[in-house]
């Protein structure tokens, strides 16, 4: 009888703590990843990550992040970068997806801007110049195209005042020399 008991005992014990139907996950999160690139295609390291308005990470040395928030749920993001422009997007949290975000630096906006010279599209060549120059207000490179693409434009002064602001930086050279004489003109 003391067996019995003791059988009956032992499981009752084991039937308690294995139920027969397996608990269930209550928890919908998992992990979404994203890369951050440049025009270029190489990745952008130390890039700040913001998710609603408050920073959440950075970007690693192949321009990687990881998030880790609940399913199906919208967010906004913006991406940080010193001498990129900043970009701002919405997104859904995803785990079977990956955010992919391009940024853009002065360099490549210039690169840009001396493609549409060569295509005679001064008005764009205006505006991405205009963008380099919010990121690098000081590069010489930058403001003697901008100052080419006014004179084309025949905004001759505005030209000559961004020459005579190298000028005054010391800032001096044969080709700005010949551009001061053609706005003379």
């Amino acid at each position: 009888m003391k067996n019995l008991f003791l059988l009956f005992s032992l499981s009752l014990v084991i039937l308690t703590a294995c139920p027969s139907t397996p608990k269930r996950a209550v928890n919908d999160s998992g992990m979404m990843y994203g890369m951050v690139y440049d025009y270029d295609n190489s990745p952008v390291y130390g890039a700040s990550i913001y998710i609603n308005g408050i920073k959440y990470i950075e970007s690693d040395l192949q321009g990687r992040f990881i998030l880790k928030f609940i399913r199906n749920t919208k967010y906004n993001i913006k991406i940080v970068k010193s001498g990129y422009e900043n970009i701002e997007s919405a997104f859904s949290f995803d785990p079977m997806n990956v955010l992919y975000f391009k940024i853009i630096n002065a360099s490549q906006l210039l690169t840009q801007a001396e493609e549409a010279v060569e295509q005679y599209n001064y008005t764009q060549a205006e505006t991405l110049l205009k963008r380099a120059i919010a990121l690098e207000p000081n590069r010489p490179d930058i403001l003697y195209l901008y100052s080419i693409v006014l004179y084309f434009q025949q905004r001759n002064d505005e030209a000559k005042a961004i020459l005579l602001g190298l000028n005054k930086r010391g800032i001096n050279g044969e080709h700005i020399t010949e551009l001061l004489k053609m706005l003379d003109e």
